[in-house]
């Protein structure tokens, strides 16, 4: 089974524990599942799925303790509350492919604190609930470009976003055949929805003639991470990406065009579906 499958059952053994806890009115271990499946989406969306299987390859084999020295010495007081949590589940559980799942989320704790990225995380789940899009890796000008750095990657990350110009591209790696991708993302469109099409735009926080007026402004007014301006009466979503301390400009109507195409695409395509069904 490989790495990526193993960390989907397990992502499906927390959906249902959680959910089991919150039908019984236990919000403490709802609580800690949450907190789980918070380790889950970091490791995963910032690309480090492989990272993670190497990890669980080094482990000594001759280990007598599921909880790891580092865990013991770094683990924040809830992290310690879900490893509790864990180790009393899987003594509870009797199905060896349960059992599975939860050694997995044990060695995720495990892998956090042994890598020390507990503020890491800390930051990509302030983030999370905030209004904050995802968080690139790498800026580029051209597709050539990103293309050529992605290549040369020794060990590519397994996911990431990367901004080509003011475009969002997903990263996407599979290790056992060395398949390398960049494919248009379309994150930003999520931002459409603040906006009802049929009531007035708020007032921007700023309007320019150019768009070189309003990097100009942006250098020294960052978006906290995303503000919206007007760059000749056009509406634009300003990205403050603060770990560059770059800003990316995202038009709405190009956003709306390039949605509803897609969805013309997407309706097109299950019509063919259905009629080549019918025949």
């Amino acid at each position: 089974m490989s790495i990526f499958d193993l960390l989907n059952e397990a992502l499906l053994l927390i959906g249902n524990l959680q959910r089991a806890a919150e039908s019984t009115g236990k919000g403490e271990e709802a609580t800690l599942w949450q907190h789980l499946r918070e380790h889950w989406n970091f490791t995963v969306t910032t690309g480090q799925v492989y990272v993670f299987e190497d990890y669980l390859a080094g482990r000594d084999p001759a280990r007598t303790s599921y909880v790891s020295t580092a865990f013991k010495v770094r683990a924040d007081a809830m992290s310690q509350q879900a490893m509790a949590m864990l180790l009393r589940t899987l003594d509870e559980m009797a199905a060896p492919e349960r059992k599975l799942r939860l050694l997995i989320l044990i060695d995720l704790l495990n892998f956090i604190a042994g890598t020390d990225q507990q503020e890491a995380l800390a930051r990509y789940r302030e983030d999370s609930r905030s209004d904050a899009p995802p968080p690139v890796i790498a800026f580029f000008d051209t597709r050539e470009e990103a293309n050529a750095w992605l290549n040369h990657l020794s060990a590519p990350p397994s996911y990431g976003h990367v901004m080509i110009g003011d475009e969002y591209y997903e990263i996407w790696y599979s290790r056992e055949d060395n398949v390398r991708e960049l494919l248009r993302g379309y994150v930003m469109e999520y931002f459409l929805e603040d906006f009802d099409e049929s009531k007035p735009l708020p007032s921007p926080a700023a309007s320019f003639n150019t768009r070189e007026e309003a990097m100009e402004w942006l250098a020294s007014h960052p978006a906290s991470p995303t503000a919206l301006v007007a760059i000749a009466g056009e509406y634009h979503h300003a990205v403050y990406h603060k770990k560059f301390n770059r800003h990316t400009l995202h038009s709405l109507s190009r956003l709306r065009e390039e949605r509803e195409k897609r969805k013309a695409e997407q309706e097109r395509q299950e019509d063919e579906e259905a009629e080549s069904s019918e025949d």
